[in-house]
């Protein structure tokens, strides 16, 4: 009998994908060759570093807007361009780059500036105190000898704002005697400088830059690009970049929103073993997003009140009631060796999980017996625990 063999197939052979051209083209890392609907603030921030080309100083500036309204994407994208002119004309001119959500602390972003001024020089990452941090810095720009451009992205999560007062008066102080220091902090938060130091702000200056949010037409602009670079020719149907707008245009003009849905969209698709991105698609893709938005929120839940969500979870009922929570609650305590918090405590904890969107509690008037909330989960809970939540 002649011996059956199945010939074994390379798996990424049988996958394959025909939604995606260029999926980096969706992410917010992306830097487009053009960017719609910020020419204007575009052309502020290039103006703002011009003087840089000619070696001259420029000025400090904050730069304020909600998430996904191209403040990082503006910035970045001129810091490249300035970068191309400044190796076409030779001059002296380099820029850090900072993510404060990531690099928070005084010394970690010390280091990260020399790191990329002077490469060649390592600089440790532990065991010296804040002053040698200082004086290597200072040793480095004065022998760099140049304009130096800090973006410090998403500012307000720094720990401490005494570096932005250290490295505007850098020259003043006589601490670096070559070159200058020219800072750009980006935020999502518009009241951050009223919570940094006088002294601070006095010497970082007052200019600033506000970035409105995208209507619908300028998000259908972005996504139309973005779609040539990223999707197959084709597979979008003509719903699908106006509805992924729209709803972006709801939530303050969200840039980012609208691309990860029309990514989300591609995704299900592709799931699904379809030849084209359908409007259905990206209702599903909303519900995933916010799924998603939820399963972040509690995971940024303090401690106690994530136990009351728990007790929800674990009860499993729809419609279970305040005191049920309550109870469950305390034995999860009980199970954890904690002291439980009083009533009025978790009453306002499950107030605030109505308003976070993780569950909803409506009031139950029950007559004599008083009133109660009703309490039901809105996130699902198949996805609660395939994250391993608790």
């Amino acid at each position: 009998m002649e011996e059956y063999r199945e010939e074994k197939k390379n798996l990424f052979e049988t996958v394959t994908d025909k939604i995606f051209k260029k999926r980096l083209a969706l992410s917010p890392e992306y830097i487009p060759e053009r960017l719609v609907g910020r020419e204007k603030q575009t052309k502020q921030v290039a103006s703002l570093l011009s003087p840089a080309l000619s070696g001259d100083k420029t000025n400090n500036v904050f730069v304020y807007g909600k998430t996904g309204v191209g403040k990082t994407a503006v910035t970045k994208y001129v810091l490249l361009e300035l970068d191309k002119e400044v190796k076409k004309r030779g001059v002296n001119v380099k820029s850090v780059f900072v993510n404060c959500n990531q690099i928070k602390t005084t010394t970690k972003i010390i280091k990260r500036i020399c790191n990329v001024v002077s490469p060649e020089i390592e600089i440790p990452s532990t065991g010296i105190a804040t002053s040698e941090y200082y004086d290597r810095l200072w040793k480095i720009l004065n022998r760099f000898g140049g304009i130096l451009i800090v973006v410090l992205d998403e500012i307000d999560k720094m720990s401490e704002d005494s570096i932005l007062y250290n490295l505007t008066r850098a020259r003043e102080n006589l601490d670096i005697t070559e070159g200058f220091i020219s800072i750009i902090g980006i935020s999502n938060d518009l009241t951050y400088k009223e919570r940094v130091d006088a002294r601070v702000i006095s010497s970082f200056g007052s200019r600033e830059f506000v970035f409105p949010p995208y209507d619908a037409i300028q998000l259908q602009k972005i996504l139309k690009d973005r779609v040539q670079i990223g999707f197959e020719e084709g597979i979008i149907d003509d719903t699908v970049i106006p509805l992924c707008s729209a709803l972006a245009a709801q939530e303050h003009g969200d840039a980012r929103k609208a691309l990860m849905l029309l990514e989300y969209a591609g995704e299900i698709a592709a799931e699904k073993d379809r030849e084209r991105v359908r409007e259905e698609d990206v209702r599903e893709a909303q519900k995933r997003l916010e799924t998603d938005r939820l399963i972040e929120t509690i995971k940024t839940l303090p401690y106690h009140q994530r136990l009351v969500f728990q007790a929800v979870v674990k009860d499993g009922r729809i419609g279970t009631e305040t005191n049920d929570v309550y109870i469950a609650y305390t034995n999860l305590c009980n199970q954890k060796g904690l002291s439980p918090l009083t009533k009025i405590s978790i009453s306002n904890f499950i107030s605030e999980l109505d308003m976070l969107g993780l569950i909803s509690a409506k009031k139950v008037y029950k007559g004599r017996y008083g009133q109660t909330r009703k309490i039901t989960l809105n996130v699902p809970i198949a996805d609660i625990l395939a994250e391993g939540l608790f």
